[in-house]
């Protein structure tokens, strides 16, 4: 009695089993082959995404070669002209906060004195209405059309937004260095106006040596130090700066020894800068994970899974 049930579901089994294999043989390949697509399409992704931000940069960092000092790329002050036609009916109907945020971020790029802002509001409406016509065009034939077409509207503020960054990173990094200028040249006691001159002359071309160059030509102006100092912490408007002509324009109201004070935010610029470093150090390997992920390991499982994969498709 109990010898039939045993056959039976030993065959049972089998069939199960024969059952399961040609199903794995059929829908592995297959599952593996989708995941492999998956895999190259993040790749690609990826290294297009690269692509256009190295583009994005290397249009942003042109420079336009004709005007000395000039700071705007070409693609822009090619399309000032055009702009300025839109600007003058633009301008006196411009909402002042608009205004005023717009002047501010130019200032900070340092293009204040080449573009104005309603020249710059002009000149992205005409990248948004290029982006929509694009975007209308090409919609029919690929989605290209669509990422062309907000890339071309938000261009403009990308590029301004990227010109204060550099502008930052390059103050901060200039600034401790400016700062043992002045101190050296204070210690070996020259006036705060001669270290003001022979620092600036002494320092490479940077934003920071563009903006003691403003203040010494407002000191000839017959400005006074202080105030020609003050302006120099608005129109850079990075907390270092702000903190050293503070304490110049205090040590000097007081009779402080400035050397002594330039000395302590010599130290303080140095430990900031030491700090900004480390920083990005530790960040580096969490950077690394993205392109580590998406593009390293998908060309490291093609290769691993290739010869697997011919395998199966073959058995």
């Amino acid at each position: 009695m109990h010898s039939g049930p045993g056959p039976m579901t030993t065959g049972s089994w089998s069939f199960s089993i024969a059952a399961a294999e040609a199903a794995s043989a059929v829908i592995v390949p297959e599952l593996l082959v989708v995941v492999l697509w998956l895999l190259s399409a993040a790749s690609g992704a990826t290294v297009l995404l690269l692509a256009l931000r190295g583009a994005r940069d290397s249009l942003a960092g042109l420079r336009w070669s004709g005007a000395p000092g000039a700071r705007l790329p070409r693609w822009m002050r090619g399309g000032l002209p055009l702009a300025e036609l839109i600007a003058r009916p633009l301008g006196p109907r411009l909402p002042p906060a608009l205004r005023e945020r717009v002047n501010v971020a130019l200032r900070a790029a340092e293009v204040d004195e080449e573009v104005q802002p309603q020249q710059f509001v002009a000149l992205a409406a005409l990248h948004a209405g290029a982006g929509l016509v694009v975007a209308v065009a090409l919609w029919s034939y690929s989605i290209l059309g669509l990422v062309i077409g907000v890339a071309l509207t938000v261009l403009p503020w990308v590029w301004l937004r990227d010109a204060r960054r550099r502008r930052d990173w390059a103050v901060l990094r200039d600034l401790s260095v400016y700062v043992d200028m002045l101190t050296l040249a204070l210690e070996a006691g020259g006036a705060l106006s001669v270290a003001l001159r022979v620092a600036t002359e002494r320092m490479p071309e940077s934003p920071l040596r563009r903006g003691f160059t403003r203040v010494q030509n407002d000191l000839r102006s017959g400005r006074s130090r202080a105030d020609a100092l003050r302006a120099l912490a608005q129109r850079l408007d990075a907390p270092p700066v702000t903190s050293l002509v503070a304490a110049l324009v205090q040590a000097e109201a007081t009779g402080g020894s400035l050397s002594d004070v330039l000395r302590a935010q010599s130290d303080q610029r140095l430990n900031e800068r030491f700090a900004r470093a480390e920083k990005l150090a530790l960040e580096a390997p969490v950077k690394l994970l993205a392109p580590l992920i998406l593009c390293i390991f998908p060309c490291t499982f093609l290769v691993l899974a290739f010869p697997v994969v011919i395998r199966l498709l073959e058995g």
